[in-house]
């Protein structure tokens, strides 16, 4: 009988770094270490999960959310319902046993209350992801009364480079081990309102922003703990493996910026290679860390928006991607001045953004992505009605939440092999009927290709 060449095993680790009563809060104990110790295993990134148990409280006093009721000191405090509970996480940092920085990953919910919605479905996010976070849900107010009760969570850490399906050599022979820091996000940033829709006459759904008039709430995070399958090669395998060689992953920065002026250019340096997108998810200013308004939320661009609103819609004109100072990887502006001035879906801008978190793979599922299903990408609230309004589409029930997935971006490559930034500035053009009066605040998330070269006396990463 022939013996078998790896052996798989599940490993649980605690952090390094657990405080009093192995609670983790923003205001208390911020930072979370886990050390993937040096070892002759192969790490498979794609059972990897962060394990927690999630309270919010105020002292002794617990939410009591119930929809029905109008907001009070109880009532109105609850996640985004696209990150979940990863809304608690600000930064994932990656390293090597060595001291090597692999990927840190910045604004790491927003990346991911930014992605989601565009690569998952409505049934996934009820069905699939909801399973390891009840958070997850296609409409906010479906998650609300979660946060009445402890809830228990295991999620992936969705960096580029933990999101591979490639297994990671923990060895001397690939990265001598790994360091997983975790930084918690401000409550102000993590923790906010819920939203439901109502019809109204008119057939354009009524937001209800349901906030809690207290705001000293905050998130928990106790028990918690990483699990991972790890394959261990036997002795012959092992030896026989090369001792050097290159390693190929996906990594995500971050940017942040301003838009004010309805005729702006932004320029970032991005100081990359082999760029294979770039998204950009945007927020009133006003919004940002503000416990009454969702601070993860992917709203349009609007007029006038207070600390408690969103403002009057303001339509996107046009938009036009630059490298360089020349046009790329469109020579011609994307115009939809006429689609945005009439309400309708502005299809030149929001394919390029949808392409640049799928990169193309958006047609793997009949009803992926999320995007699919009405009110659709960049869309105006008109377009998740009900049946009787002329515009169509599906009823409030069936519905994701109205206008909240307005995103902007490209794909830079559909060979997938990278673009290089390194040398020339990324700027982009937008023209929309923003009067200046109150700034967005702009997310920026690059999606890079990079090669990590691994020795006997470390990794080091070279693109």
């Amino acid at each position: 009988m022939q013996k078998q060449s790896f052996t798989k095993r599940r490993v649980i680790i605690t952090p390094n770094n657990s405080p009093s009563l192995n609670i983790f809060s923003a205001s208390n104990f911020p930072n979370i270490q886990f050390v993937l110790s040096n070892q002759n295993g192969m790490l498979d990134p794609r059972t990897l999960r962060l394990n927690y148990k999630l309270n919010i409280v105020k002292g002794t006093i617990r939410v009591a959310n119930n929809p029905v009721l109008v907001p009070s000191a109880t009532n109105g405090i609850s996640f985004n319902n696209r990150a979940g509970s990863l809304s608690t996480i600000n930064q994932v940092n990656v390293s090597s046993m060595n001291g090597r920085n692999i990927e840190t990953l910045q604004n790491f919910n927003r990346y991911i209350s930014t992605f989601t919605p565009n690569t998952e479905n409505q049934f996934d996010l009820i069905n699939t992801l909801s399973t390891g976070d009840p958070f997850v849900s296609s409409k906010s107010v479906c998650a609300c009364r979660q946060a009445n009760v402890p809830t228990t969570h295991s999620v992936p850490l969705k960096t580029g480079f933990l999101s591979g399906s490639t297994p990671i050599n923990l060895s001397t022979k690939g990265f001598h081990g790994l360091n997983i820091n975790i930084q918690l996000a401000q409550n102000a940033n993590a923790v906010g309102p819920f939203t439901f829709f109502t019809d109204s006459i008119t057939g354009v759904p009524v937001r209800n922003i349901v906030a809690s008039s207290d705001t000293a709430y905050e998130y928990q995070l106790s028990d918690v703990f990483l699990s991972y399958d790890i394959y261990m090669p036997s002795d012959t395998i092992f030896n026989a493996m090369p001792s050097s060689g290159q390693f190929i992953f996906n990594s995500i920065n971050s940017l942040t910026s301003t838009l004010i002026a309805s005729d702006s250019t932004s320029t970032l340096r991005l100081g990359v290679k082999n760029v294979l997108s770039i998204t950009h998810s945007l927020i009133p200013a006003i919004h940002q860390n503000n416990q009454k308004m969702d601070s993860l939320a992917l709203p349009p661009l609007t007029t006038g928006a207070t600390a408690t609103s969103f403002g009057t819609y303001a339509p996107l004109n046009s938009i036009q991607y630059m490298r360089g100072g020349m046009l790329f990887p469109y020579n011609y502006i994307l115009d939809s001045e006429t689609q945005a001035q009439e309400g309708n879906p502005s299809a030149q801008i929001s394919e390029p953004a949808l392409h640049s978190c799928t990169l193309y793979e958006d047609g793997h599922h009949g009803m992926n992505p999320l995007t699919n299903t009405s009110p659709g990408i960049n869309n105006i609230p008109q377009f998740a009605v009900n049946p009787s309004n002329i515009k169509g589409g599906v009823s409030l029930a069936q519905a994701p939440d109205a206008n909240s997935d307005f995103i902007l971006g490209i794909p830079c490559d559909s060979q997938k092999v990278g673009v290089d930034y390194s040398m020339s500035d990324y700027s982009f053009r937008i023209r929309s009927n923003i009067n200046g009066t109150v700034p967005f605040q702009l997310f920026s998330f690059v999606r890079c290709r990079n090669v990590a070269l691994y020795s006997p006396t470390g990794i080091e990463v070279v693109e």
